[in-house]
């Protein structure tokens, strides 16, 4: 009997386990490696304290450092060297109201960071004399290098805004001055990936342990630019710039499959670290001693997103029974910009700006998103939720001053620039299952501000 009894007990204790570890696959199996879309912050706000505080342009006219990211054609204009340090960062209140409801504020970080320019004008002689300049453009959070979070699709989120500022930016270009008004010039954007893997085992005493393995991978993204100096307009140039998608991914596989011998599938924790539509910029600009005026127009592919999720358990065969994520179509944006610097000569030897610009950037998110699945530990089925992802179109203003010193005081420049963003507000439908959905209301404001200082020498 005590024989028996035994035995009932440990089938119990198996039928339990295996129903535990059952359960806990499909969990995860519906849980999707979500991780919500960065871009590097130059995408959302430009990059240095000239391009920031004159709407993002510079496709023509960016100066310095700024150019290795608006246009690498421009650094070849650089004749002296410089350092610039800075320190800059942006608060998001991003809020949503359900139809029927009051409204909501979503939870977001506040990004700060430090900022890295770089000026080096090539000392060649002869035909390249006063013809190349390199530059290097560098942006770390203060706290984090690259933020990743895994969220479900029903939470609700604003996946393309708030940690988009939230990452690492390692940017360096050439420029070459071909002469006759034109001008050359590539770059490169550095990201670094996440790979590697978890194996979970019993050993040789039936304890449970671990072996992680990871590395850091290097992924780049090509950018090119050229302007040309219009011959029937004094001070007037046109800058093109072609920027690369930029996707640096993270992929954890975590593989159970010797610890029991129930089978158990691999589970893939991955999707995106950081994305950057491949996007293309045409500006006109004219320049002069006292004034740079900017018109410009961006188109960024975002159409080619993805998205970003996946899921964790990806099938082999069709009709495994794994959770698919939604499709959501993004579609392609456009931002026109304006920019404004005007010079004033307080003393000979100092000098000031004062910049204004503003931007209005379409959203890339459709007004109706489908519904997605989940795993519902309860019912042990699979339940159909809505997808709450939020964004709406923005417009910003941009404003800056900056003092510019030559001899006798210092060779200091110093900088100041800030942004405004509003949220066009708009309705955001998620379909919750046949026939049913809700509606939800976003809005919301983003204040980006920066200070930067640099020494030439």
């Amino acid at each position: 009997m005590r024989g028996d009894e035994h035995r009932s007990r440990s089938r119990r204790k198996i039928a339990a386990r295996s129903q535990a570890v059952l359960a806990l696959s499909l969990a995860v199996g519906a849980t999707f490696a979500a991780k919500e879309a960065h871009a590097s912050p130059e995408d959302l706000f430009g990059y240095g304290p000239r391009t920031s505080a004159m709407g993002g342009t510079g496709a023509a006219s960016a100066q310095g450092f700024e150019a290795a990211w608006a246009n690498p054609a421009l650094l070849s204009r650089m004749r002296e060297r410089k350092l610039t340090l800075g320190y800059g960062g942006a608060t998001f209140g991003l809020s949503r109201t359900p139809a029927g409801g009051t409204s909501l504020r979503q939870d977001a970080e506040a990004a700060r960071g430090i900022f890295i320019g770089v000026d080096l004008p090539l000392p060649f002689q002869g035909f390249l004399k006063d013809r190349l300049g390199l530059g290097f453009a560098f942006y770390t959070p203060s706290n984090i290098i690259v933020r990743g979070r895994l969220l479900y699709p029903e939470k609700p989120q604003f996946p393309l805004l708030a940690d988009r500022a939230q990452s690492l930016t390692v940017r360096a270009g050439l420029g070459l001055d071909l002469g006759h008004g034109l001008k050359l010039g590539g770059g490169f954007a550095a990201l670094a990936e996440v790979v590697g893997d978890v194996l979970v085992a019993t050993d040789a005493s039936g304890r449970v342990g671990t072996r992680v393995e990871d590395q850091l991978v290097t992924t780049f993204a090509p950018t090119l630019g050229a302007t040309y100096d219009l011959p029937f307009w004094k001070g007037g140039r046109m800058g093109l710039t072609f920027r690369g998608a930029l996707d640096a991914r993270f992929e954890i596989l975590i593989d159970a499959t010797k610890l029991s011998s129930l089978n158990i599938p691999v589970f893939n924790i991955s999707g995106l670290a950081q994305y950057d539509p491949g996007q293309i910029a045409l500006e006109v600009a004219h320049e002069s001693k006292e004034r740079t005026v900017a018109f410009g127009v961006t188109y960024k592919r975002w159409s080619a997103y993805k998205g970003p999720i996946e899921p964790t358990i990806p099938c082999v065969e069709e009709g495994c029974g794994a959770l698919v994520p939604p499709t959501i179509p993004y579609s392609d944006t456009v931002v026109i910009r304006a920019g404004l610097d005007e010079a004033l000569r307080i003393t000979p030897s100092l000098a000031g700006h004062v910049r204004v610009g503003a931007f209005f950037e379409t959203s890339p998110l459709p007004s109706r998103l489908p519904s997605s699945d989940a795993f519902d530990l309860g019912t042990k089925s699979a339940v159909t939720l809505p997808t709450r992802y939020y964004d709406a179109s923005r417009i910003a203003g941009t404003v800056g001053f900056g003092l510019s010193m030559k001899a006798p005081l210092p060779p200091i420049d110093l900088d100041v620039y800030s942004q405004l963003h509003v949220l066009i507000p708009r309705e955001i439908t998620s379909e919750s299952g046949p026939g049913t959905s809700e509606t939800a209301k976003v809005s919301g404001r983003i204040a980006v501000y920066g200070m930067l200082a640099g020494v030439r020498f």
